[in-house]
């Protein structure tokens, strides 16, 4: 009998302390739209995923612990598990948030990007300083710089400058040397990889490395999946 009671016990305990999946749908809390990538992480575990193109998340996790939801320029959210929530589909709501942009102290000297961009905008510096005149006291000159062909072309140019200036700072994290390390494609295939799945230039600015390595691991588990 007590050795009945010790293994009912045992049982007990492996039972409650098991994982099983936790599992739902994110959404805007505005628009009720649901998100895609948004990084979904069990605290307890350290372990995550990302939520798929139509919002759906499933992550390993047990009674009590604690699943954060991030994405890019929307507050995190945490969320406590309990054992009513393992039989169901969790519905979250995340809300927007004014990105704020933390202060990098560079230690170890510029980078190579860092100082291609110092580069770059010494070369262009009058096309980047270059703003159209909106002021009610030279309606003439604000009008002429709207229509005159040397004013679109130069803001034309500038767009393209600051395109190319994001497009060059997503490269110098989304590179190609780090997507071969992590998902071991042959290097003919990487860059149909990086074309299928281009990085949006805010989360390269604010995601770290972690987050970015993780970003490629679960786009390159999309393209396994696409390719089967």
């Amino acid at each position: 009998m007590k050795k009945l009671f010790i293994l009912f016990l045992l049982f007990f305990s492996v039972s409650v302390n098991a994982q099983v999946l936790y599992k739902g749908f994110v959404y805007d809390s505005v628009s009720k739209a649901t998100m895609r990538m948004v990084r979904v992480e069990n605290i307890t575990t350290h372990e995550g995923t990302y939520t798929n193109n139509v919002g759906y998340f499933e992550v390993d996790a047990k009674d009590g612990d604690y699943i954060e939801f991030s994405f890019v320029s929307y507050k995190n959210k945490v969320v406590k598990v309990s054992g009513a929530d393992f039989s169901t589909y969790a519905s979250i709501f995340l809300k927007s948030a004014p990105i704020k942009l933390k202060g990098v102290t560079i230690r170890k000297g510029p980078t190579q990007y860092q100082q291609d961009s110092a580069r770059r905008a010494s070369i262009y510096q009058d096309v980047l300083e270059y703003e159209q005149q909106k002021s009610v006291m030279s309606p003439v000159t604000t009008v002429y710089q709207k229509f005159s062909k040397k004013h679109r072309n130069t803001r034309k140019f500038k767009n393209q400058i600051v395109n190319m200036e994001f497009q060059n700072f997503i490269d110098s994290r989304y590179t190609k040397e780090l997507v071969m390390t992590l998902t071991k494609l042959p290097e003919e295939e990487v860059q149909p990889f990086i074309n299928a799945y281009p990085m949006e230039y805010q989360f390269a600015r604010t995601a770290s490395d972690l987050e970015i390595k993780m970003w490629i691991k679960y786009n390159f588990q999309e393209y396994l999946k696409r390719k089967k």
